[in-house]
């Protein structure tokens, strides 16, 4: 009978020694597919969810389902645009930077604009989230963990599928596939098209998308795989609002939160996207005789995406209503990656090989006549001056591997590392200038896991991650757009380190892992003023590099009960201590309402918490099966309060939601039909999302919970949909 072999990526070596009675050891956290997913001998703390779980949620948002894994945060934005964060890495930053989390698309770490991650949910295989440092397999960026998405493939059958969903605020979503599979091929097609008027003001958007899979048998223990992805959205705003506005005329404040919680009149700060991606790759996969397994991947990502940017208060009445840019990026990643394994009795190791050729093209027009005046002097603009025109290029050089072996029965040892060698080079195309700088950085992994029992296993691990400074960063002064900058040539990768120590059991019908952790950051790079603040005090610069410190100590724990009851249920608990250990140069700037901006006070924040963290979050699911058609769901969220600004002025209330959902399925004419619905904060519970807080927003002169920028919550929603398998 011949052999099926799914995979969509990359790597493996792996050594056999000698036999010791342990079974078959495998290295199983390797990046190249969950077909070697196993969590017997996993040393870090990992979540995993089917395609079908994720199916389950008929979310509009994978940030609907990526926030019930412990120790995850998203946040969320409209259409198909998150951004990750784990163990409280990066939430003091919530604009267009990297969130410190790698996002692993079919085996490719996928870079993205503006840190955040565009996966079409309606194409999800399955989700792994490996949580600590996970450079040692994925190298930059990589510096809380990775979250691994496999795309649908193709099966060994005949079938197609389609749905249709309707929803609140003009949300409606299309979907159809088919699978075609010969003793030769299978092969995988799937169209969408979602849409949504959206909650807020100018907050509609529209996805159209086509992907699939082509695999070819070649023998009983080879094959290749041949995927597409083309897909289009529009995007636009998020419902940023101002909590409240202040007119300096009256004296008088607008609480934004009562009279316009659809962000009327404001615009976020990057709005209007215009975003067309494109995702090839090619791989072969070769099994042979010994338990080991050869694979390799050729791929090519585009992203190509417009946009307005820049808000500005066009006529003076304390709402940022505008947008200053007409902006252009276009981002390829073109790289090749290969992996060889092998799998034995008592030891097993992989081998990668990851070379990568990155390059975004970027430009940015003034779309508005503006006058910025500097001191004594000032310069005017008019529509269509080109402000920046900027090519960067990215050559990434790694290999990288896993060594597991196993001591005793109960006992194995797990070792990684991997060796990035990165070159930038940044043009400046309007000045010719050129930028460009090398680094060399080393990660590693080191764990083990004990079998207390068959169904019971302690595991422990110290893993590292890093991310390397930008030419930005580095040459500030030379590249910065606006503001007093100057370069600091000095900067050093920074770095984490996560120690973690857990238990997975399973106990009669229940399963669980808890694990305790710190994450401590080393040399953070950010502002000496602090994140998004201009210092305007004359003869003060403003520079970037490695002024802070931070760490996360927290309890992870997940309980799942057995899915084959009627009644079955699902617990998940974080508690997540997130601090600065250093940074004693954070500066606040206030405006006078006539002398303009100006420093007022130099903060040490060391021993304040990190923001938009919060220290306990959970979420728990009932299910229950009412017939063998019937399933009802309820589930809930809780999440305590949290910090909206580094200096801890300014904290925003915990909130708690229900939501329910329903499906029902039955056979008919031939068909497999489900349908389903569901309401979302069903309490119609207000609160705030990402909430944040740097200044003075509002122009008044003071520093208070006034100046937050935040987002309302749609409250109360509803979905409906019919799905038909043939």
């Amino acid at each position: 009978m011949r052999k099926y072999i799914h995979l969509s990526a990359i790597c493996a070596i792996a050594l056999n020694l000698s036999a010791n009675d342990l079974g078959t050891i495998q290295v199983e956290s390797s990046t190249i597919d969950d077909k070697f997913a196993t969590k017997k001998t996993e040393v870090s703390s990992t979540a995993t969810l089917s395609g079908e779980s994720v199916e389950e949620f008929h979310a509009e948002n994978i940030a609907d389902v990526l926030n019930t894994i412990p120790g995850v945060t998203v946040r969320k934005n409209e259409g198909d645009s998150n951004k990750i964060h784990i163990r409280g890495v990066a939430t003091e930053v919530y604009m267009g930077e990297k969130p410190g989390v790698a996002i692993v698309i079919d085996g490719v770490p996928v870079q993205e604009r503006a840190g955040s991650v565009n996966i079409d949910i309606n194409n999800i295989e399955s989700i792994k989230v490996i949580k600590g440092g996970a450079s040692y397999l994925y190298g930059n960026d990589a510096l809380a963990g990775a979250v691994i998405i496999t795309t649908k493939r193709p099966k060994s059958k005949n079938e197609g599928f389609a749905t249709a969903e309707v929803g609140s605020y003009g949300y409606r979503k299309y979907l159809a596939s088919y699978n075609l599979g010969t003793d030769n091929f299978a092969a995988y097609v799937q169209a969408s098209y979602k849409k949504s008027d959206g909650y807020w003001e100018d907050a509609d958007y529209w996805t159209k998308s086509i992907n699939g899979k082509f695999q070819y048998y070649i023998d009983d223990t080879s094959d290749i795989t041949f995927g597409a992805d083309k897909t289009k959205r529009f995007e636009n705003d998020t419902g940023s609002i101002t909590y409240m506005t202040y007119n300096s005329g009256t004296g008088e404040y607008l609480n934004h939160v009562e009279a316009n919680p659809i962000s009327v009149g404001e615009t976020g700060y990057a709005t209007d996207y215009d975003i067309d991606l494109t995702k090839l790759f090619l791989t072969y996969s070769k099994d042979f005789g010994n338990n080991s397994n050869l694979m390799a991947q050729i791929y090519q990502y585009t992203d190509e995406t417009k946009n307005q940017s820049g808000t500005f208060d066009s006529n003076g009445d304390g709402i940022r209503d505008d947008h200053l840019y007409e902006s252009y990026a276009k981002t390829k990643q073109r790289g090749f990656k290969s992996e060889y394994r092998m799998d034995g009795n008592s030891a097993a190791g992989m081998l990668g090989i990851d070379i990568a050729r990155n390059s975004t093209d970027q430009t940015s027009k003034d779309r508005v006549n503006t006058t910025i005046s500097s001191g004594w002097s000032s310069k005017t603009y008019t529509v269509g001056t080109l402000r920046s025109d900027t090519t960067s290029d990215e050559d990434i050089n790694a290999v990288y591997g896993e060594f597991k072996y196993g001591l005793t029965k109960e006992l194995t040892f797990t070792l990684n590392g991997r060796y990035d060698n990165i070159k930038y080079d940044y043009s400046n195309n309007k000045t010719m200038e050129n930028w460009n700088k090398t680094f060399n950085e080393a990660s590693y992994r080191a764990g083990t896991t004990y079998a207390l029992t068959p169904k019971s296993t302690l595991f422990a691990s110290f893993s590292t991650g890093f991310r390397v400074p930008t030419l930005s960063q580095i040459y500030a002064g030379d590249l910065a757009s606006y503001g007093s900058y100057v370069n600091n040539l000095n900067i050093d990768s920074e770095k984490t380190y996560n120690y973690e120590i857990g238990l997975r059991q399973q106990v009669g019908g229940l399963s669980y892992e808890a694990s305790v952790f710190q994450l401590t950051r080393k040399d953070a790079i950010t502002k000496n003023g602090g994140n998004y603040v201009s210092d305007p005090t004359p003869g003060i610069d403003i520079s970037y590099g490695n002024y802070a410190d931070m760490r996360s100590r927290g309890l992870e724990l997940a309980v799942n009960s057995d899915k084959k009851k009627e009644l079955y249920f699902v617990f998940n608990y974080t508690y997540l201590d997130a601090k600065y250990t250093r940074f004693d140069s954070y500066k606040l700037v206030l405006t006078d309402p006539v002398t303009g901006p100006f420093v007022a006070g130099t903060y040490n924040l060391s021993g304040n918490y990190v923001p938009r963290n919060s220290k306990h979050t959970l979420y728990a699911e009932l299910d229950y099966k009412v017939t063998p058609n019937v399933l009802v769901t309820v589930d809930g969220t809780y999440r305590s309060s949290q910090y909206a600004d580094e200096i801890n002025q300014i904290k925003v209330a915990g909130y708690g939601l229900m939501n329910l959902r329903a499906k029902y399925n039955t056979k008919l004419a031939g068909l497999e039909l489900e349908v389903f619905g569901k309401i979302e904060n069903l309490f119609d519970k207000q609160y705030y999302m990402m909430p944040r807080a740097t200044g003075d927003r509002n122009d008044d002169g003071l520093y208070d919970y006034r100046d937050m920028g935040l987002t309302v919550n749609p409250g109360r929603t509803y979905l409906a949909g019919l799905s038909a398998k043939f």
